[in-house]
């Protein structure tokens, strides 16, 4: 796995509301757009962040990261699916599954996102700018080879693409979506682990599992303070 920096890993957890830029207002406003287009609240993307830096920062995961690093990928993290902007409506907020047809549209958001990131002027001359676009592209590939959009396998895929791909299923899974209800905890950790949502790395599932009741913790603080899933 190639990483930008071989500087001391972070230690602290930034939450997405105390980042300290302009620009990155500006990315979770357009991310959480999108989320409420797909009749999600706009927590979503708040949630990936805070799961990914939570992993990078209190795991192996984040070793050889400095803490520029891991900010930057938290915040690339929340643009994961902005690709789901060229996605029609139709497809995007069907409440149920789709069809295969369906699915196959669903499926380029991934390309769409990545090619829409490249367009922006403001992220190219930042340093999010490469790790937005590698895990809008790869955030739905699997350790396996049976993701998509490009079928990577192992460690061609990078370790912030694998977290923000188990982050990702793990946030859908506990909560309610248009297309179906919240499991609960349990049966999404059981679903995860038996390979229903696809095969993650086993390092990056031993290190979420470890650090799993801190992020349902922060779930619950959530649900105390009536933030809409």
């Amino acid at each position: 796995m190639v990483r930008p920096s071989t500087s001391s890993p972070a230690s602290t957890v930034t939450p997405v509301c105390v980042i300290r830029r302009p620009f990155a207002t500006k990315v979770e406003a357009l991310s959480a757009a999108i989320e409420f287009r797909n009749g999600e609240s706009g927590q979503h993307v708040r949630r990936i962040h805070d799961i990914t830096h939570y992993l990078l920062t209190h795991t192996e995961l984040g070793q050889g990261l400095s803490q520029t690093d891991v900010d930057n990928i938290a915040l690339a993290a929340i643009m994961h699916d902005v690709g789901k902007i060229a996605i029609p409506d139709a497809t995007l907020g069907k409440p149920g599954r789709l069809t295969p047809e369906e699915f196959e549209v669903m499926k380029t958001h991934t390309v769409q996102g990545e090619r829409m990131l490249s367009r922006i002027p403001q992220l190219r001359a930042t340093g999010v700018y490469e790790y937005a676009c590698d895990i809008a592209r790869h955030h739905h590939e699997r350790w396996d080879g049976g993701g998509y959009p490009d079928g990577l396998k192992g460690d061609e895929i990078s370790i912030w693409a694998q977290i923000v791909s188990l982050a990702d299923v793990y946030d859908a899974l506990t909560n309610k979506r248009v297309y179906k209800a919240a499991f609960s905890r349990e049966e999404s950790l059981r679903m995860i682990k038996d390979g229903e949502c696809g095969v993650f790395n086993p390092l990056v599932l031993e290190c979420f599992l470890r650090i799993e009741p801190d992020v349902n913790d922060l779930y619950e603080a959530m649900q105390a303070e009536g933030i809409e899933a």
